[in-house]
C-alpha cells in the first residue's frame, strides 16, 4: 500500500478553512465580500452570540440559478475568472472559489438563494456527516446565507475563539471597513435581536466616512489627492483631530480593504511632521492598473504586493502632506494647538481637594514654588485608604535586594521636578515619582474596589452628556454600558450611535468625557493591548484620564498625600499600563559623580 495517498475532499475543505477562516469576523467578512461583488445595494448581518451561534447574511444582489448554487459548493469553483490571465485583471473581492465550501465544512451551512427568474432553491449542508440537501424555496432575488455553529465539528478550534464581544466587535469593524467605499449601498448588523449598526446610503464619500468615524471628524476631514504615474491616491485624513491608535486607518486597494506595510508606512511618514500626539483619522483609496498588483498572495486576500512600492509610498506620503497642507503649515497649526497635555478644564469651585482637580499649567501663580513638608510616614494620610492590607508590599518587585522596601522608607518630600515629578530625600539617596502615573495607580485600584463591591460615586450632571461615536466605536461602548456603570457612569444608548450620559465618576471632569470613552475604545480595539479583562480596561482608561497631568504643581501636603496613598495601593512600582512609577537614584552614586567616593 502507497505511503502517500489523495486526500478526502472534506479534509481538503477544513484545511482550506483553517486559512480562509479563523473566525466569525472571517466569514462575515468572506460573505459581505461576495454579495457586494453579486450588486447588493442592501446587506444586511444578523448575528447572535458574537457569531459563534449564528451569522447570516442577507443581500439582494444578482442570485444565483439551481445549478450554480450547486456548484458554488465545490471547491475553486467560481464565476469571477476563467483563466490564468484573469488572474492578473481581478476586478472583484472574491475569486477563489474557497470561501463557501471551507465555510460549510466546519458548520451547519444553509444557503437560500433565487435570480427572480425563477424558483429559488435551499441547501443545507451538515459538516458532521458531509451531506448536501437541496429544495425549492422562496424567496425574492438575492442570497441569504446562515453559519450556524461555527467550528461545532472542530472543537480545537472553537476553544481559540474570544469572547463574544470581541468577536462582535471585530464584525462591526468588518462591516463598517467594507461600507467606506461603497457610500450608495445600505449595511445594517444586528446582534441578539438589536440593531448596532445602521449605515442608511450616503450622499457623498465624505457623509459615508463621517457614518463610520463619527462627527466629530467631521471639521477636521482633509481630502487626499495626488497621482504619481500610475497610482491614484484618494481619500480623507483628519488634520488637527488624532485617536489614541490606528483604528480609525483604513486602507484600500482598488476598493479592496487590506492590510500593507507600504501603505501604513507611507501614511504615517506623511503625518509625521506634524508632531501632534497619537495617530490621524485616514481613509485611502489607492486606484492603480489591475495587473500593477498581486492580490493572490494570501487565501484571506487581504494581502497584496505592488509590483512598484516606490511610486505608492510617493503617492500616499505626498498625498497626505498636501491634505495636511505641507510641513511648515503643520508646526503652525501645532503651535496654535499647543500641547495637548495642557488642555485640561480646571475643576468645579468648592472642590474640598485640589489634588484632584486638575488644572492648567498656566494658571500657575508667577514665581510659584512648591511647598516643603517634614518627614513624612505612611500613616500622614489625609485620608484612610480604601484597602486594608496587612502587609505594606505584596509587589514582587518589593522583594528584589537590589530595591529599597517602601515600607521601611522616611523621607521629606523637597519639591518638584518640572512640574512632573516629585522628589523625595530619602536616607539611601533621591527618589524620583512621576505624578500622573502615581495618581494613575491609586484611582486604578479605587475604581476596581468600587466595581468589585458593587459601590460606584457618581457626580450628577445637570445636562446630559450626547456622545457621538462612529459604528465600530458605537459598538465596542454597548458591549462595555455594564462595566461603565460598575466604575459610576449612568449611560444608554440614546438613538442611532449617540449615547446619553447622565452622569460621570465623581473624580471625572465633565470635560475629560469624550477623552476617556476614546481611550477606552482604543484600548477595546488594539491588538497590542496587555489588558486582558473589560473591567481592567475601564478602571485603566478612566484612571488615566482623571489623574492628575504633568505640567502641573502640587502643594507639599498634595505631593505628601499622592506619595502615602502610592505606598497603600496593590503595587506602586507600576501604573495600569506598565509604566514606571518610581525612580530611585542612590546617593552613592551621586557622591560618584563629584568624585567623593
Amino acid at each position: 500500500m502507497p505511503r502517500i495517498q489523495l486526500l478526502p475532499s472534506d479534509l481538503i475543505n477544513q484545511i482550506a478553512a483553517g486559512e480562509v477562516v479563523e473566525r466569525p469576523a472571517s466569514v462575515v467578512k468572506e460573505l459581505v465580500e461576495n454579495a457586494i461583488d453579486a450588486g447588493a445595494m442592501v446587506i444586511d448581518v444578523l448575528l447572535e452570540n458574537g457569531g459563534k451561534k449564528l451569522i447570516e447574511v442577507r443581500d439582494n444582489g444578482s442570485g444565483m440559478a439551481h445549478d450554480d448554487a450547486l456548484l458554488a459548493l465545490e471547491r475553486h469553483a467560481t464565476s469571477k475568472i476563467r483563466g490564468f490571465d484573469d488572474l492578473a485583471q481581478v476586478h472583484t473581492l472574491g475569486f477563489r472559489g474557497e470561501a463557501l465550501p471551507s465555510i460549510a465544512s466546519v458548520s451547519r451551512f444553509t444557503l437560500i438563494t433565487s435570480t427572480g427568474a425563477e424558483e429559488a432553491i435551499e441547501i443545507e449542508c451538515d459538516p458532521l456527516t458531509g451531506s448536501r440537501n437541496s429544495r425549492p424555496a422562496a424567496r425574492d432575488r438575492g442570497t441569504t446565507i446562515s453559519v450556524r455553529e461555527l467550528f461545532e465539528n472542530v472543537p480545537a478550534r472553537r476553544k481559540f475563539l474570544k469572547s463574544a464581544d470581541a468577536e462582535f466587535r471585530a464584525i462591526v469593524t468588518i462591516v463598517s471597513s467594507y461600507a467606506l467605499p461603497l457610500p450608495s449601498r445600505a449595511f445594517r448588523v444586528e446582534h441578539n435581536g438589536r440593531t448596532v449598526v445602521d449605515l442608511p446610503p450616503a450622499a457623498t464619500m465624505r457623509e459615508r466616512v463621517i457614518q463610520i468615524i463619527g462627527d466629530e471628524a467631521a471639521p477636521y476631514l482633509e481630502e487626499i489627492d495626488a497621482t504619481i504615474g500610475a497610482v491614484h491616491a484618494a481619500g480623507y485624513v483628519t488634520r488637527g483631530l488624532r485617536f489614541g491608535s490606528r483604528r480609525n486607518q483604513y486602507f484600500f486597494v482598488n476598493g479592496r480593504l487590506v492590510k500593507d506595510r507600504v501603505l501604513t508606512h507611507a501614511a504615517n511618514r506623511g503625518a509625521e511632521a506634524f508632531d501632534f500626539d497619537g495617530h490621524p483619522a485616514v481613509v485611502l483609496f489607492v486606484g492603480i492598473e489591475p495587473e500593477l498588483v498581486d492580490v493572490n498572495v494570501h487565501p484571506a486576500k487581504t494581502e497584496v504586493r505592488f509590483r512598484d512600492s516606490g511610486a505608492v509610498h510617493v503617492a500616499v506620503e505626498q498625498g497626505i502632506k498636501r491634505a495636511l497642507g505641507g510641513a511648515e503649515e503643520g508646526s503652525q497649526l501645532l503651535q496654535a494647538a499647543g500641547p495637548p497635555s495642557s488642555q485640561v478644564p480646571s475643576s468645579p469651585s468648592g472642590s474640598p481637594s485640589t489634588l484632584f482637580a486638575p488644572q492648567r499649567f498656566d494658571d500657575a501663580p508667577a514665581g510659584y514654588r512648591p511647598e516643603f513638608t517634614p518627614l513624612f510616614q505612611r500613616q500622614s494620610l489625609v485620608q484612610p485608604p480604601l484597602r486594608e492590607q496587612t502587609a505594606l508590599i505584596e509587589s514582587p518587585a518589593a522583594a528584589k535586594e537590589s530595591e529599597p522596601q517602601l515600607g521601611d522608607l522616611q523621607g521629606r518630600v523637597i519639591g518638584q521636578y518640572r512640574m512632573s515629578y516629585i522628589v523625595i530625600d530619602t536616607p539611601t539617596g533621591l527618589r524620583l515619582i512621576d505624578q500622573h502615573v502615581a495618581h494613575e495607580r491609586v484611582l486604578y485600584d479605587r475604581y476596581f474596589d468600587r466595581a468589585a463591591a458593587n459601590a460606584p460615586v457618581s457626580q450628577q450632571l445637570l445636562t446630559p452628556i450626547l456622545y457621538e461615536s462612529g459604528a465600530a466605536e458605537s459598538a465596542v461602548l454597548e458591549s462595555h454600558i455594564e462595566e461603565l456603570r460598575a466604575v459610576g457612569f449612568d449611560m444608554e444608548r440614546f438613538s442611532g450611535n449617540v449615547f446619553a450620559i447622565a452622569s460621570v465618576p465623581s473624580e471625572l471632569v465633565k470635560k475629560d468625557v469624550d477623552a476617556f470613552l476614546r481611550k477606552l475604545v482604543d484600548a477595546s480595539l488594539d491588538d497590542r493591548s496587555h489588558l486582558q479583562h473589560l473591567r481592567e480596561k475601564v478602571c485603566a482608561s478612566l484612571a488615566c484620564q482623571a489623574a492628575i497631568k504633568v505640567h502641573r504643581p502640587l502643594s507639599g501636603e498634595e505631593m505628601a498625600r499622592l506619595t502615602a496613598e502610592l505606598l497603600d495601593s496593590s503595587n506602586p512600582y507600576a501604573c495600569p499600563h506598565g509604566r514606571p512609577i518610581i525612580v530611585d537614584i542612590r546617593h552613592l552614586d551621586i557622591e560618584k559623580h563629584f568624585h567623593r567616593k
